[in-house]
């Protein structure tokens, strides 16, 4: 095991005075291009990354489901089958949501204890909900002896976290935490949920997060608004084109944008036209990766976000500024914002003898005022793992 995995353990064996009956492992995850496209049924192409959530659990007498969060230093409760989403331990209603989600299902769950924790930065845009969902899941799974269908548990963690935790979020997440591969990408049809997946080593490049260090705040709220803006833009694609069966609006062309516009808000067909070439640009991508054209990834990451700030407006000041700084360095093929936006990460594609001119660069220059003195951009390289699974099962 590793230092994480030996953490959790050790809090659950510390505070039951009990060994754990199973733990389990999920993913967090980088998506390399495809941004807000996974919930109007685009392509997406995200990557599981070796930053984790880990869960430790044992069955117990009785009704109550008790777990200790590492990460928050905090022990919440409640009585299964009863599961509040408004209860005040935060964290703990991603673990209420899979289980109502489970209720559901012929796999109810009674008591249970557990401990958690994770390395996953929070609020960074790496989905740490995703992954303490996928790993609750997987836990459950080996306590009560099931195994779902990959589709089918990414789609029921994605109920938990839109009907219970009411974060509206798309299947990308909870997806690639289940079905990720080691050293792949995994495109996402989000329309029909079929996958392929795609080498994404480059010989001499590297694929680099940088963390901003900027929390993303009201994201709910925006994210949710993008995803209203876009439903009323596929209502004017099916109004403009009748003859056609547009189902999503994965459905228009980079060409319908200009027969389009003229019949939208401005501020929708910008949020349509973000859509439209952001799936055109996922599909440019894994071309562009199958080829190994280093000069192809670079020119769509960074269209991306251009797209994603001007088109989408979900950048903000701090990550620009990061891929300002990136775009000003040989070696850097290209750079953007990843996750949800209005704060988190940056990716960059970066050739290996640059790697510690970046580094330098951004300690040197990224220096936003938003941010406490002193504070400074986290940078690792992506090291592209497998999907959520379990460790170990002890009965």
């Amino acid at each position: 095991m590793n230092t994480l995995q030996q953490n959790v353990v050790s809090a659950f064996r510390v505070r039951w005075a009990s060994e754990p009956a199973v733990i389990a492992t999920a993913p967090g995850r980088v998506n390399l291009i495809g941004e807000h496209t996974d919930y109007t049924g685009g392509f997406v192409l995200p990557v599981a990354i070796n930053r984790e959530i880990i869960i430790a659990a044992a069955k117990t007498d009785g009704n109550s489901v008790t777990g200790y969060s590492l990460d928050f230093n905090d022990e919440a409760s409640c009585t299964a089958g009863i599961y509040d989403p408004d209860h005040p331990s935060g964290w703990f209603r991603y673990v209420m949501g899979v289980l109502s989600e489970l209720e559901k299902t012929v796999y109810a769950v009674s008591g249970i204890r557990f401990a958690v924790g994770g390395d996953v930065p929070i609020g960074s845009g790496l989905s740490s909900s995703a992954a303490i969902e996928m790993a609750v899941l997987t836990a459950i799974e080996g306590l009560i002896g099931f195994h779902m269908d990959d589709v089918e548990a990414a789609l029921l963690c994605q109920r938990a976290e839109n009907d219970f935790v009411g974060m509206n979020c798309g299947i990308m997440d909870q997806y690639i935490s289940r079905t990720g591969k080691r050293d792949h990408a995994i495109l996402i049809d989000c329309t029909d949920l079929s996958n392929q997946s795609v080498t994404i080593n480059i010989p001499g490049y590297s694929w680099l997060v940088i963390d901003s260090m900027k929390r993303r705040g009201l994201v709910d709220s925006e994210y949710n608004r993008r995803r209203t803006e876009c439903e009323e833009g596929l209502k004017t694609a099916q109004s403009v084109f009748p003859e056609r069966d547009i189902k999503g609006l994965r459905d228009i062309t980079v060409d319908d944008l200009s027969k389009l516009k003229n019949s939208c808000d401005e501020t929708v067909f910008n949020r349509v036209k973000h859509i439209v070439t952001e799936n055109d640009r996922v599909l440019r991508m894994v071309e562009a990766l199958k080829s190994g054209d280093s000069y192809a990834v670079g020119i769509h990451l960074y269209g991306s976000h251009t797209s994603l700030r001007d088109d989408f407006e979900v950048s903000c000041y701090e990550l620009d500024m990061l891929v300002d700084i990136l775009s000003g360095i040989e070696g850097v093929s290209g750079a953007r914002l990843t996750g949800a936006g209005f704060g988190g990460c940056v990716i960059a594609f970066v050739r290996d003898d640059s790697i510690q001119i970046v580094e330098q660069a951004i300690k040197n220059h990224y220096h936003p005022g938003s941010l406490p003195t002193g504070t400074q951009a986290e940078i690792w390289p992506i090291k592209v793992s497998d999907g959520a699974r379990l460790i170990r099962k002890n009965f």
